[in-house]
């Protein structure tokens, strides 16, 4: 069992069903801010920086959503369903936005390749997220 399965089933609230999508989306959440990041980084550093801006922008929009999703995510103490809704749509949307902003670089920069698809995994694993939850949030057991 990895650290965040770990952890989820050792808190009290933990979550009752769908016990992989909530672990997943923290993972993917986690990994996508971190590549995200990086893809900034790497943009800075490119020759022909100015025609990355909007990526460099998106990049951290999406880092800076997808961090503060993953925390929200991981807290299982009395979710508020509508604010898990909500963060999760925005996470969906930070998370297209930016891989299709990186998909119009991706043939000249293999960072904007590899951001892109960190960013699908992300979207996915929320849009999840969302269908196992249909009023959104964690099943807190009591």
């Amino acid at each position: 069992m990895d650290p965040i399965q770990e952890m989820l089933g050792s808190h009290p609230q933990k979550p009752g069903r769908h016990f992989d999508v909530i672990a997943q989306v923290i993972r993917c959440c986690y990994e996508c801010a971190q590549v995200c990041l990086s893809c900034a980084d790497a943009c800075l550093a490119e020759e022909k920086v100015a025609d990355l801006r909007e990526c460099i922008r998106l990049d951290l929009d999406c880092a800076d959503i997808c961090s503060a999703t993953g925390r929200l995510v991981t807290r299982q103490a009395r979710p508020d369903s509508e604010l898990w809704r909500a963060t999760l749509e925005a996470c969906i949307q930070a998370c297209r936005s930016c891989a299709a902003e990186c998909a119009r670089h991706e043939d000249r920069y293999e960072h904007c390749r590899i951001c892109r698809e960190a960013c699908e995994r992300c979207a996915d694993a929320c849009q999840q997220a969302l269908s196992a939850y249909p009023e959104g949030g964690a099943e807190a057991s009591h």
